[in-house]
């Protein structure tokens, strides 16, 4: 077993259960599909890194049948469990703990929506846990896309009440860790896609675009 796990957070991509923000400009069929090329995209990366760091799936799907279809159709080397029902912050911190329970000193975990998310990043994280407990990849619009931490008890972070959708969630996470004194690292700021006008300015990052 390596020393790094890194967890992919994602919905099965599937029509009208991913991306719905973006449905008022494009088609539910369209949304799915950019979920999927940038899934696609970040198992890209992850395969660059797997030497070094194993990679996992930590899925929500819709029905049981297009679940297995997609989980078929991985990366032999994707390690996958599914998220747990309750928040999105109860669901990373459960999915941390899935892999600190297993072993892993250092445990990543992103989105699927990051298309400038690469190998480099990945291991710049990993690299940061040396130094500091945890780690932070901001996005631009006051969240942030990548944490990771080392065998911490991360649920006082990240299950805490945190509104997500909003600006503030980058800064009430830093608050929280620093109030529980544990140094953060923080790695590039990167754009997610949560509308239409983001995707827009992404896509052209994509080899496969819908």
């Amino acid at each position: 077993m390596k020393r790094t796990a890194y967890i992919i957070l994602t919905k099965v991509p599937a029509p009208g259960f991913v991306k719905t923000r973006l449905t008022p400009i494009v088609t539910a069929s369209t949304a799915a599909k950019i979920q999927q090329a940038m899934l696609q995209n970040l198992l890209k990366q992850s395969a660059q890194v797997r030497q070094h760091i194993d990679i996992f799936l930590a899925y929500q799907g819709q029905t049981a049948a297009v679940t297995r279809s997609f989980l078929q159709r991985l990366p032999q080397w994707v390690h996958v469990f599914p998220q747990i029902s309750g928040s999105l912050g109860e669901k990373m911190s459960a999915a941390i703990a899935n892999c600190q329970q297993l072993g892993y000193q250092h445990v990543i975990l992103s989105g699927s929506d990051i298309p400038q998310l690469s190998a480099s990043i990945m291991r710049q994280a990993d690299q940061a846990l040396v130094t500091t407990p945890t780690v932070l990849g901001p996005t631009l619009d006051g969240g942030y896309y990548l944490f990771g931490a080392r065998q911490i008890n991360v649920a006082p972070f990240l299950a805490a009440d945190i509104s997500w959708s909003s600006a503030s969630v980058l800064a009430t996470t830093q608050q929280l860790l620093a109030e529980a004194q544990q140094a953060v690292t923080l790695l590039p700021k990167l754009q997610d896609v949560d509308f239409a006008a983001d995707w827009v300015e992404l896509a052209p990052l994509l080899e496969e675009k819908p």
